[in-house]
This record gives C-alpha cells, sequence and structure tokens, in this order.
C-alpha cells in the first residue's frame, strides 16, 4: 500500500510540475501581465503581493479587475493608494475614469459616480425626464481612494469597525505607483506614511487581508523593498514567508518587447527601468571582504532598524550590538549632535567613499540618506 501510495504521489506532483511548465511558456508568450498564478501564494497566509514590472505591462488592470470582480460577486468594495493627494485625485475625476479601465466597466456593466474619496456603483436611476437627464436612486460603495501622505487626516475615517463582522468581507487594498519617479521631490517618508494609513485602514487585523503593491521604478533605492528587507536581482517570484510576503520581479515577455518597440519611451529612453524594468543594480560599492573591527555607529533615527555599524573605517553593515561612538546624523536622538560630523558621513557617502556588506544595507542607507535634511550647509 505504502509504494502505491509513493508512486500516485511521484504521479499527482509530475502532473503538477507539467502544469506549472505549461503556465510558465503561456506566461511568456502573453502580452499582458496574469494576477492568477500569484493569488496562488494565498495558500500560506500570504498578506502582500508585490509586483514589479515596465509599464504598461498590465499590473493595475490585473489588480482592478480582481477587485472589481471581488466587489461584483461577493460584494467586497476595494481601497486604492497613492502616494499623494494630487496623484489619488487625479483617479477620482471624471467619475473615476482613471481608476477603472474603459473595458472593465463594459466587462462589468458599470454606471460610476464618485463623492469625496469614494466610488460608487449607481445601481438604480430614474427614468429619464423630458432633458434625457436621470436621478441616481440608489448607489452602492465599490472603493475608496486615498493618499499615502495625508494619513493623519484620514484616522478613524475609512472603513466601520463592525466590517468584518460580515464573514464574506476582507480588505482588499492595492498601493499603486509605491516608489518615487526619478526627479520626484521628497517631502515625506514613504515607509512611514504608507504603515500610518494602513493601520487607518486594518487596524489589528491579521486575516483576511489582500495587499497589492504596485511598482515600475527600479533605479533608485526603494522605500518599500527595503522595509521588506529583499531587493530583488533578477527575475522571478520571491517568497518571503517571515515578511507574509511574495515578490514577483515581472520579466518582460517577448509579446510585451515587441509592442513596445519604436514607442516615445524606447526612442528616447530605451534603457530605462520604468520602462523595461530591467534592474540597474550598483554593486560596485557591496564587498564580500572580512571584517575586523567595528569603527563607529551612524544613527539616522531613534528605532535600531536605522542604525549602522562602520567597520574597519568605512564598510557598513546593519548596526547588531556593537559598543562604539555614536554619530548622531539628527539632533534630539539622546546622542551628541555635531554638524561637522554629519557633513563629513554626508560626504563620505557622496563621494562613494563607504562600502556595505550587502546589496539590502547598501539599499537601507541610501534610503535613509534621502530623507535626510541636513542643517548648518
Amino acid at each position: 500500500m505504502s509504494s502505491r501510495n509513493t508512486s500516485i504521489n511521484k504521479l499527482k506532483a509530475g502532473a503538477k510540475k507539467i502544469d506549472a511548465q505549461r503556465e510558465y511558456k503561456a506566461r511568456k508568450k502573453s502580452e499582458w501581465y496574469n494576477l492568477r498564478p500569484m493569488l496562488g501564494h494565498a495558500s500560506w497566509g500570504c498578506i502582500f503581493w508585490i509586483l514589479l514590472g515596465g509599464r504598461e505591462v498590465g499590473k493595475s488592470y490585473g489588480v482592478t479587475n480582481f477587485f472589481v470582480d471581488q466587489y461584483k460577486n461577493k460584494g467586497i468594495p476595494f481601497t486604492w493608494l497613492r502616494l499623494t493627494e494630487a496623484a489619488s485625485r487625479k483617479l477620482l475625476q471624471n467619475n473615476a475614469e482613471k481608476l477603472i479601465d474603459p473595458d472593465l466597466r463594459r466587462k462589468y456593466n458599470l454606471d460610476l459616480v464618485t463623492s469625496g474619496n469614494n466610488v460608487y456603483e449607481v445601481t438604480k436611476r430614474s427614468e429619464p425626464d423630458a432633458e434625457g437627464k436621470t436621478k441616481i436612486l440608489e448607489k452602492k460603495l465599490m472603493a475608496r481612494v486615498y493618499a499615502i501622505s495625508t494619513f493623519y487626516n484620514d484616522k478613524g475615517s475609512i472603513f466601520d469597525k463592525d466590517f468584518l463582522n460580515d464573514p464574506n468581507m476582507r480588505y482588499n487594498i492595492a498601493i499603486d505607483e509605491f516608489q518615487r519617479e526619478s526627479g520626484e521631490k521628497n517631502t515625506f517618508d514613504i515607509t512611514y506614511s504608507l504603515v500610518n494609513q494602513l493601520e487607518n485602514l486594518v487596524r489589528s487585523t491579521k486575516e483576511r487581508i489582500k495587499i497589492f503593491f504596485l511598482g515600475n521604478t527600479l533605479e533608485e533605492s526603494s522605500d518599500i523593498l527595503c522595509a521588506f528587507n529583499f531587493i530583488p536581482e533578477k527575475w522571478g517570484i520571491f517568497k518571503l514567508k517571515k515578511k507574509r510576503a511574495v515578490i514577483h520581479n515581472i520579466e518582460p515577455t517577448e509579446a510585451y518587447k515587441k509592442r513596445r518597440t519604436g514607442t516615445i519611451a524606447d526612442i528616447l529612453m530605451p534603457t530605462a527601468s520604468t520602462f523595461t524594468n530591467r534592474i540597474n543594480t550598483d554593486n560596485t560599492l557591496v564587498t564580500k571582504q572580512r571584517l575586523k573591527e567595528p569603527s563607529y555607529i551612524i544613527k539616522f533615527r531613534k528605532n535600531k532598524d536605522t542604525w549602522f555599524t562602520v567597520w574597519d573605517g568605512n564598510i557598513i553593515r546593519k548596526y547588531n550590538g556593537e559598543k562604539k561612538n555614536v554619530i548622531a546624523l539628527r539632533p534630539y536622538l539622546d546622542e551628541i549632535f555635531n554638524i561637522e560630523s554629519q557633513k563629513q558621513v554626508m560626504l563620505l557617502f557622496d563621494t562613494r567613499s563607504y562600502m556595505f556588506s550587502n546589496l539590502i544595507t547598501f539599499k537601507q542607507f541610501q534610503k535613509e540618506m534621502s530623507l535626510l535634511k541636513p542643517r548648518g550647509i
């Protein structure tokens, strides 16, 4: 009996592998992104789905289609987040024409209106009057659109506290374009603002949550990816089970490349990661040199996640309890703040005099430096 069960299990495993190979080949040929394979990761308790891909690959369309399908068939409203208030307002203009693709409006027969931050489906209208105009008699909440940067204005005002009392309800949330574009002004800490806005949305909920991150740009340090302590250096799907996250760094298919060939972006900026999704990773400052002795500690903020230890004069790694003199890069950190020391650290970083123990440490340090507001310069 045991050998028979073993044979059956082998057959099942073989069939599963063949199905996966077929699915992979179909995905390689497809022009548009297919979200379905990623949703399978919910089986092991995934909360965060991070999709990284070039523009027009179909990330936003795939996630929106999933959300609208969940709304139409299960009555689950969704939340769409953008970085800034200006970006979120654009999605609400003209009855959310930029939020819900015309193709999806036709597919699900949607008649939408907006009010404040909310998007409603009109479920009943009056008969047309003499001028052909109708009045809205019934409407149903379909979506909410908010900015990450204004989390402090939204406390306690997003979801009803009894929302999850209905067993059919769950939190469906998308964070669209979660990375700043190259040259975009840095006016707030993305990770801090995002965590606070998500706290406004889900509070202490740990289950029945799907949060999608949709990103294009990878050339600069990503605040969000640094928070997950993982920067993908190649194409593929990466499971971060301790973080309850899965990252898909989407390889452009041949069909996608063909569609993009000859476009304005392809002609003028053919190597920009926003359009190619190719990661221009700078590994020249990463060293595997054996560390001998800690030199000093660099502190950006009070939480230890923003502390770094400099070893052997110029090699930086994450702080791990070392006991050395501290250079505080901001005042009020319960350490002596010295402007000249701050300038020196900034100069060493800008002149590429620091080396880093691994890529994620480099990206995290780079992120903290980008948030730093120099004093006395």
